[in-house]
């Protein structure tokens, strides 16, 4: 006996008043219906209800079991609601790893408009600026991870929110002192400012010119893991520096901007952990507004 069928026909029954309109609403015989109640009675060893021609009348132990399934089946319905909401609409909690410079100038925006879409998930967002590492994303209890490096780890899911565009700058004093480069290995010969990151590559600079991608070895006295330090620093300091569009925005004294060989997009990646439900793991991907990210200033 299928008990759960049994007490959705007996609540429709007696909802209705009717075994035959307990059948159209229920999807089945009216013979069906009629054994169910006649199953549910002979379980129980009670009988649940009277009926004649002209009516059903429910016995004292059949109002307190209808009560009772009544209740039960509800909560199964909102349960099972819930369950089918999360799948579309994301819900619960949502812990995101993002570097600090990246949050400030560009992320932040984003990450904003992501959780005002999102108005049933909680979201705790950490700022970090030490170089990303998958163990230590998975170990620390994130769930989702904003980053530039590749991860090479199989229980996490990575996918592109963005792309990060970049200027070759400099300070119009700067330029007037020592001269505007005429080619990417020009700038060997200038003081650069390094943005750091730990790894052995950083003050290797990657330009595009009319023969393609060129990478040039720089130097400099100052070196900062954080674009926004990075912009004061390239004005006060008269150095050239690579850093993301957004950190320039607002300056009412714009450096010199050089588009002639302009450094390659960098790939912003939102990195996710298997455990997230597939309503949260769509909406990361999808809800982060790439715009924010990637337009021009």
């Amino acid at each position: 006996m299928d008990r759960l069928r049994t007490m959705q026909s007996f609540v429709e029954v007696i909802r209705l008043g009717s075994f035959s309109e307990a059948a159209k609403t229920l999807g089945l015989s009216r013979p069906l219906v009629s054994r169910h109640i006649t199953d549910l009675e002979k379980h129980l060893g009670i009988r649940l209800l009277t009926r004649t021609t002209r009516r059903i009348t429910l016995t004292e132990a059949g109002v307190e079991h209808f009560t009772f399934c009544q209740q039960l089946i509800k909560e199964i319905e909102e349960k099972e609601s819930a369950l089918k909401r999360r799948q579309k609409e994301p819900e619960g909690s949502l812990k995101i790893l993002a570097p600090k410079s990246l949050t400030t100038l560009a992320l932040g925006d984003a990450i904003t408009s992501f959780a005002a879409a999102c108005p049933h998930l909680n979201i705790s967002l950490m700022l970090d600026d030490l170089s990303f590492r998958s163990y230590d994303f998975i170990e620390r209890g994130f769930d989702v991870a904003v980053h530039t490096t590749p991860v090479r780890e199989s229980s996490l899911v990575a996918r592109k929110i963005a792309n990060l565009r970049w200027l070759l700058c400099a300070s119009p004093k700067y330029l007037t002192q020592h001269g505007e480069p005429r080619l990417p290995r020009d700038l060997t010969r200038h003081q650069c400012l390094v943005h750091i990151n730990s790894d052995p590559s950083d003050r290797v600079w990657r330009l595009r010119d009319a023969n393609g991608l060129a990478s040039l070895k720089v130097q400099g006295p100052f070196a900062s893991n954080s674009p926004s330090s990075g912009r004061p620093a390239a004005k006060r300091q008269k150095k050239f520096a690579i850093w993301p569009t957004s950190s320039w925005t607002g300056s009412v004294n714009t450096p010199y901007r050089n588009r002639s060989y302009p450094p390659p997009p960098q790939t912003s990646v939102a990195t996710l952990t298997t455990r997230l439900s597939l309503a949260i793991s769509s909406a990361t991907v999808i809800l982060f507004p790439k715009t924010t990210l990637e337009k021009p200033h």
